[in-house]
């Protein structure tokens, strides 16, 4: 005899199962969007309408509430391609870990990639580009939306010299930070006189997102 305990338990599996496929496919829209500078296909996957909805892109800083992430979106990912211009990025080695309420979930992917940067009468410049994306994705009620994004550096690069010989493009230039965004929380890409850490940490399972959740992939007492 299956106790009532035992179905509810199964229900909640098939529920996390379908989720997570849900959440893969909407991660990797996403992406797909990123890639082909459709930055209205990327602000449909954010929950814009949800308190502390927020973006974190490298040591570009942190976007918080719907009027920033939509600004600096807009700002780069619409901003008018040139020719020969290419940012190919690749979701792996998925890690997605739903609540046991459904309402939310942790995840965290390797995003491996390579791109071209145009240059004024030269070829264009091949580059590498990789790092790792923390997200939390939440539940709206019919659909799950990115509700937290962050983006970490690992390498960025001119494809011939490679990233122990070339890392001019690791840090932002010597710019203001952006108006709209706070100082980031974190940023470590691969220096050749540096030491990695285990950060982005993987998400581990979890009841229920509460305040405490918000930057888990930074907790180092939580890794792995």
């Amino acid at each position: 005899m299956i106790t009532a305990e035992r179905k509810k338990a199964l229900l909640t599996a098939m529920q996390k199962l379908e989720a997570y496929r849900e959440i893969q496919n909407e991660m990797g829209r996403t992406v797909a969007a990123f890639n082909f500078r459709q930055a209205d296909a990327v602000l449909n996957h954010f929950a814009l309408d949800a308190e502390g909805v927020s973006l974190e892109y490298c040591d570009e800083g942190v976007f918080k509430g719907a009027e920033n992430v939509e600004s600096i979106i807009r700002e780069v990912i619409g901003a008018p391609v040139k020719p020969g211009e290419m940012l190919d990025l690749q979701l792996t080695t998925p890690m997605i870990e739903i609540a046991d309420d459904l309402q939310t979930a942790k995840c965290l992917w390797w995003v491996t990639g390579a791109g071209a940067i145009p240059q004024e009468d030269k070829a264009p410049m091949a580059i590498w580009a990789w790092g790792q994306v923390a997200v939390d994705f939440l539940f709206t009620g019919e659909e799950w939306k990115i509700w937290h994004l962050h983006y970490f550096r690992f390498i960025k690069c001119d494809y011939k010299k490679g990233w122990v010989d070339d890392t001019s493009m690791i840090n932002r230039l010597n710019t203001p930070l952006h108006p709209q965004a706070d100082t980031c929380t974190y940023h470590n890409p691969y220096s050749p006189t540096g030491i990695r850490e285990g950060l982005p940490c993987a998400p581990k399972p979890y009841s229920t997102y509460t305040r405490d959740d918000l930057g888990w992939e930074l907790d180092r007492n939580k890794n792995w």
